[in-house]
């Protein structure tokens, strides 16, 4: 299995060299191209008015100046040209991407553009990651996790999600695969240092959690483990929209 890994707290992250590790058994090749610094908050955002630069750092190692999603398309058209990866695997976040985070997280972003393009597309985030010492759910249960994922089926143009719990949680119980929670009410805009300039403060956050959602799980020790649709029409609505002839 040859496998394209991405991220989006840049290149030097730990979370990065540890999916790195966790995923060389299952591979034959292992390339990664990642930004050359945070692009945390991109979502799946690309350039489009200004030069990329991708440069080579190591052995299969290459470091974009571009958002998740341009690692993505850079490495599809260049490094890939001739015979395109057989997976994608985006993390390991330092952070949960759960519930309402998966619209403005680029590793998320990252796994979509791999969707896009018709490649299976794992992304992989820790709770509560802020540094190496952190991650030790992720260490210790990771490569199980990523053997029980890449059994699973897989439908085109859909990310797997997965998220493992924070060290508070104790040790992690299991794998669970659960919904997106609802946990996002507000942010807070704070003044920045400058005239007429601002910062993104404290999200207000939902303290309960939806039985059966990723936060839920996560919250209990478990791995949470959510499939994402590239498609996110709702069919519900689309059934109850009227037409018009004009």
């Amino acid at each position: 299995m040859r496998a394209l890994i991405t991220n989006d707290d840049g290149i030097d992250a730990y979370g990065l060299s540890l999916l790195r590790d966790l995923v060389a058994p299952f591979c034959d090749e292992v390339i990664t191209v990642a930004p050359s610094g945070n692009r945390s908050g991109t979502g799946q955002s690309i350039t489009l008015h200004n030069d990329i630069q991708l440069q080579q750092v190591g052995d299969n190692h290459y470091a974009c100046s571009g958002t998740p999603a341009d690692c993505v398309l850079l490495a599809m058209n260049l490094i890939y040209k001739d015979s395109r990866p057989d997976i994608v695997f985006s993390g390991i976040n330092h952070g949960m991407n759960a519930a309402d985070d998966i619209g403005y997280s680029g590793t998320i972003g990252a796994a979509k553009e791999g969707a896009i393009w018709g490649i299976r597309s794992i992304a992989f985030s820790q709770r509560s990651g802020v540094d190496e010492a952190h991650f030790e759910p992720a260490r210790k249960v990771g490569a199980a996790v990523i053997e029980h994922a890449l059994s699973q089926s897989w439908m085109p143009r859909t990310v797997l999600n997965v998220n493992f719990p924070s060290m508070k949680a104790g040790a992690v119980k299991g794998i669970r695969a659960g919904q997106l929670d609802r946990h996002k009410l507000a942010d807070s805009v704070l003044e920045a240092d400058a005239v007429d300039t601002y910062r993104i403060g404290p999200m207000h956050m939902r303290q309960d959690t939806d039985l059966n959602s990723d936060r839920a799980y996560l919250d209990s020790g478990y791995v949470s483990m959510t499939p994402i649709l590239l498609d996110s029409t709702d069919r519900d609505q689309l059934e109850q929209l009227t037409s018009l002839d004009l």
